[in-house]
């Protein structure tokens, strides 16, 4: 089982799509931070409370000095990126996990870094590989991404959108 820690940006777009059920039954062991619990709006933060309580998705609680000062050198180290995408960050290194996320400057960050990040098209295409979407789903749901997060690759979701429409 694949070991992944998300960002708020990931769980934003999946409680948006109403994805969260088929999310949690992917075959991947799903963290996310107390730092990003935080970042999420009442509502979102409620729904993934509930997928945390079942024990769908594992929250990291930082409760040491070593970790807390090994986030604090990274957001020391780095430029633009928040003190919660550093706990991201922190923890895919120290787990030695897969990042999920869709933030460009995590992202770069994080894989020069030398950790495997990946994001919501990955995640779309797993829940086709692993059926928990059908091709019919999936186009819908990328679909209605493209108008949800205008910080997403536009080209990336158009190409992904006419693979799977050519299917």
């Amino acid at each position: 089982m694949k070991i992944v820690i998300n960002d708020a940006n990931i769980l934003i777009d999946i409680v948006k799509l109403e994805l969260l059920e088929e999310f949690s039954n992917l075959n991947f062991e799903l963290n996310t931070t107390d730092f990003v619990l935080e970042e999420l709006n009442p509502d979102q933060n409620k729904v993934i409370q509930e997928f945390i309580s079942s024990g769908k998705i594992q929250l990291i609680t930082t409760n040491n000095i070593e970790d807390l000062q090994g986030i604090n050198n990274l957001l020391e180290s780095s430029s633009g990126l928040s003190f919660e995408d550093c706990s991201v960050w922190y923890y895919s290194k120290k787990m030695n996990c897969t990042l999920l996320t869709g933030d460009g400057k995590l992202r770069k960050t994080a894989k020069k870094d030398g950790i495997e990040v990946r994001g919501i098209i990955y995640i779309l295409d797993q829940m086709l590989v692993q059926n928990q979407l059908t091709l019919e789903e999936a186009i819908e749901k990328i679909e209605l991404l493209y108008t949800l997060n205008n910080r997403l690759p536009k080209n990336e979701l158009i190409k992904r959108l006419e693979l799977w429409k050519n299917k």
